[in-house]
């Protein structure tokens, strides 16, 4: 009974961002002609995730949850849909993109790429950071969070974690994307704003201080018709040659020595649930 209304509710959704509608069109690794695409389905995919990290993560989560003390946000983007000004650290780890399905695909992406130089926008409570550094040790993760409270937090859970090699900083995407660097990211995270209007901003401001082969991991493009509109326009965007719909989250990268495609794929197949 909770199946069909689940169904039944996907289906009052726009058939642009219906998730049912998503699963009928992704696919599995046939029929893809794209060298990168196919090792991205056939070899980062079906990347085990470190069972040391799955469970060191569940206790982090465990602990994080007892945090209920409120503290004010500053939000500088959209906002959540179902959370006041007034949050903690239990309700941050709760609304995290970074945890579950798509915090294991996060953790995929950096273990297989091995990227040198990330850059994270929307540090929130870290689980992203947490994430990406346990998948990557070596690499240098710059993030960067607007406000000053949700990263003051962050860093407790960065020295709980006793990540190094990262670089926290508190600004605006936009005053930071804005200042004289020649820095290369070779992957990039976005996950703080969820307005097309600045989303599209900060990928325009990127593309000189990202290559050929840099990985742009893009979340919520299902958050409502406007983030969907924006990533429909990536898709057919001729900066971006290979753009992956992964339901949640989006990948786009430049490729231009390869022919333009768009794919549908899932992140993993689920015997019980959809996502």
């Amino acid at each position: 009974m909770f199946g069909f209304s689940f169904l039944c509710g996907m289906n009052k959704m726009p058939a642009s961002r219906n998730y049912f509608q998503y699963l009928l069109r992704s696919k599995g690794r046939h029929g893809i002609h794209s060298a990168f695409v196919f090792d991205f389905v056939d070899k980062c995919l079906t990347t085990k995730v470190d069972k040391n990290f799955i469970s060191e993560r569940k206790k982090w989560v465990k602990k994080s949850l007892l945090d209920n003390e409120e503290f004010k946000i500053t939000d500088l983007g959209a906002g959540s849909k179902k959370m006041t000004v007034f949050r903690s650290v239990a309700k941050l780890v709760k609304s995290s993109s970074s945890l579950g399905i798509y915090g294991d695909l996060i953790w995929k992406i950096a273990r297989h790429y091995q990227p040198k130089l990330i850059l994270e926008l929307g540090t929130s409570i870290g689980a992203g950071s947490i994430t990406i550094k346990n998948a990557a040790p070596d690499s240098h993760l710059i993030t960067v969070e607007g406000c000053d409270e949700t990263l003051r937090r962050a860093y407790k859970q960065f020295d709980y974690w006793n990540l190094n090699k990262i670089t926290p900083i508190q600004a605006s995407f936009d005053d930071f994307l804005t200042q004289p660097d020649t820095s290369l990211y070779d992957l990039v995270f976005l996950d703080g704003n969820h307005e097309s209007k600045a989303t599209i901003h900060y990928l325009d401001l990127l593309m000189n201080k990202t290559t050929d082969e840099t990985i742009f991991i893009l979340d919520d493009i299902r958050w409502n018709d406007d983030m969907w509109n924006l990533w429909n326009q990536l898709v057919n965007d001729n900066r971006f040659h290979v753009s992956i719909d992964l339901g949640r989250m989006g990948i786009l990268c430049k490729k231009i020595s390869q022919a333009k495609e768009h794919f549908v794929l899932r992140p993993k197949i689920f015997k019980t649930k959809l996502f």
